[in-house]
């Protein structure tokens, strides 16, 4: 079986010079020979949809891109829309239901990263991947980033570094934890440079067993407060 790396040879794909070829050989070849559905932001001139096309040979392959192409590739489906448009964005649910694995390689805008992320993620499979390439964007102030406030809300490594804080924070310590979108839904986040990997997954075995109780012990608290701040 030719490795990923040697057909990246065959498509100037930008992946190939970023190193990024390599990381996905690693999370990938447990999905090469599924039928599985992957969806593709940022069409470009479609080298790495022709990679993915010679690598997933059981796949259904869709991209998206907000320029129309003048070009086809066989065995891929090419979709002309924004990211971060909603209703464009459920138009391809509903045709495709759900996919395995998502590359984001689109705008590197940070919001726009966010806004596909909300979205999309809800139609990955559990242990599917979702990918963000192209992270040195989120220091970089024309795509909504910062040199200097590492810290700075709303970037696209800010947003990432929350979800890895999902996985581990142990919320019966917060007496007044407020469940995020993502809690529980995420096996990890892992961060190369540039580029982070996310698998969805199950995780409420470790820190969700207990909720009706907690909420319950919550509920007990917050009255016993308010009987003080009357």
């Amino acid at each position: 079986m030719i490795p990923l790396a040697n057909i990246g040879k065959k498509y100037p794909t930008s992946k190939n010079i970023t190193g990024f070829i390599e990381i996905y050989e690693k999370y990938f070849k447990d999905y090469r020979e599924k039928e599985i559905k992957l969806l593709e932001i940022g069409v470009d001139k479609g080298d790495s949809l022709r990679l993915w096309r010679e690598y997933f040979t059981k796949a259904t392959i869709c991209g998206i891109d907000i320029k129309q192409k003048d070009f086809n590739i066989d065995g891929v489906d090419i979709l002309c829309g924004n990211q971060t448009d909603y209703k464009f964005l459920k138009s391809i649910v509903e045709k495709y239901k759900n996919f395995d694995i998502i590359i984001d390689d689109g705008s590197h805008v940070s919001n726009h990263i966010i806004k596909s992320i909300e979205f999309l993620f809800n139609y990955l499979n559990n242990n599917g991947l979702y990918i963000i390439e192209d992270l040195q964007t989120s220091y970089m102030p024309r795509f909504g980033g910062s040199r200097y406030n590492l810290s700075k809300s709303k970037t696209s490594m800010n947003y990432l570094k929350s979800l890895a804080d999902s996985i581990n924070y142990e919320h019966k310590d917060k007496p007044f934890f407020k469940r995020k979108k993502f809690d529980g839904t995420i096996k990890y986040v892992h961060f190369y440079q540039n580029i982070a990997i996310i698998k969805k997954g199950d995780s409420t075995k470790y820190f969700y067993k207990n909720e009706k109780e907690i909420s319950s012990w919550l509920k007990n608290l917050k009255k016993l407060i308010s009987l003080f701040y009357k």
